[in-house]
């Protein structure tokens, strides 16, 4: 038995990022995850610059293994006969490969002091004036735990239980399907540049989501996702094959080389969880919900999530009140930095992906609504844009550029 200040369950960004700063406020940490590292996840691997600037102490970590940055973003409609065409300007974000991101993170915590159990399971919490997490690698105590394992999160779905919230349901999971072919730098330069563009493609082959190709030093982020009220009903090879065949088809990848195999992760897409504590336990992340419905990033959202953590951990070891109303700060804490963010985010979601063609029509025509929906998309505007100017601009865009269908 050890004893522990608190025990982060979960290796990846948002649990790494929690064990780095309580490990650095000088408190005892645990963090625990089932996977070996290096260790890879289905994702885009794009940066936000909201990450290190709301970060700045992990930038000595996070800069070295940027791979590249990308300077623009092409958005097509679902009929391809639409395209935004949209500069990130001072707000361009960064690519990163997960298997060493995620690394990155979890050895910059290793650094501060925590101690690190990787290849590690948890199989049961319990609560005895402290917590226990068994593992497989015997019990671990603390006076609290922080749930970052995902969306399947054993903790998370303690707090559900004891707070009254129901699991998500097939409009709310999504997944992420995805691989990373490495094509060489010189079929990258002739393809992609040196603004290494993004490619973003609405509904490919009705899928309720959209496909992307991230471009980094030599390899191609590839992947698609969606809801899996839909994602469910589909091929999923076939769709592989057909989206890497229109990448061929326009040059995106190159024409000899052989499918790369796809590898997928569960994404809640359904917004933040209403609550995100129970007594001696904060959750954060993906766990929590903590992912833009719009754009499936939540990157930073768990990151950030996990610093504020840290403050409310403090509070609570300081004044010895692990209780739920007391560890309440830190849902408040989140919720006033990017809550009532993801909240709206969720409802341009329903918009976007339920008018896709004329959402990138409008874009293509106007460059304010252009602007809107690349910020809305990559979350450029710390706090959100809120509903009223997007509605506006929308609304506005109706009745200037009235929708057929062609044009």
């Amino acid at each position: 038995m050890s004893g522990y200040d608190v025990i982060v369950c979960g290796g990846g960004p948002s649990g790494s990022t929690t064990a780095f700063y309580a490990a650095k406020a000088g408190l005892r940490v645990a963090l625990v995850d089932r996977t070996k590292f290096p260790r890879d996840k289905a994702c885009g691997g794009l940066l936000t610059p909201r990450v290190l600037n709301e970060l700045p102490e992990l930038a000595p970590y996070i800069e070295p293994i940027i791979e590249c940055p990308s300077q623009d973003v092409q958005l097509y409609s679902p009929s391809m006969k639409y395209r935004i065409d949209f500069d990130f300007g001072s707000n361009t974000p960064w690519n990163i490969r997960r298997e060493v991101f995620d690394n990155t993170l979890l050895e910059a915590a290793r650094e501060a002091g925590a101690k690190i159990f990787t290849d590690t399971r948890v199989s049961d919490v319990q609560f005895n004036g402290g917590v226990t997490v068994s593992t497989t690698k015997g019990d671990l105590r603390a006076q609290m735990a922080i749930g970052a394992m995902g969306p399947n999160d054993k903790l998370a779905q303690m707090v559900r239980k004891t707070r009254g919230v129901r699991p998500w349901n097939d409009g709310e999971i999504g997944t992420a399907l995805m691989w990373e072919p490495d094509v060489g730098r010189e079929f990258m330069e002739r393809a992609y540049g040196q603004k290494r563009s993004l490619l973003v493609h609405f509904r490919p082959a009705g899928i309720e989501g959209y496909g992307w190709v991230f471009p980094k030093d030599t390899i191609l982020n590839i992947g698609f996702g969606g809801y899996n009220r839909t994602i469910k009903s589909i091929n999923v090879r076939e769709i592989w094959t057909s989206y890497l065949e229109l990448l061929r088809k326009d040059g995106y990848f190159p024409k000899k080389d052989p499918d790369p195999p796809v590898k997928g992760a569960p994404l809640p897409l359904g917004g933040p969880l209403r609550a995100t504590t129970m007594e001696r336990t904060l959750i954060v992340g993906d766990s929590a919900g903590m992912v833009s419905p719009l754009s499936g990033e939540g990157i930073y959202y768990g990151m950030h999530a996990g610093k504020l953590a840290v403050e409310t951990i403090q509070q609570a070891l300081a004044s010895g009140d692990f209780s739920q109303r007391a560890l309440d700060s830190y849902h408040w804490a989140w919720y006033r930095t990017f809550g009532q963010e993801l909240k709206d985010l969720a409802f341009f979601a329903k918009l976007a992906l339920k008018f896709p063609e004329r959402m990138v029509y409008y874009g293509s025509r106007d460059q304010q609504t252009c602007e809107i929906f690349a910020d809305l998309f990559l979350g450029v505007t710390p706090g959100g844009l809120g509903k009223r100017r997007p509605i506006a601009r929308t609304l506005r865009n109706i009745i200037r550029y009235p929708y057929f269908g062609w044009g």
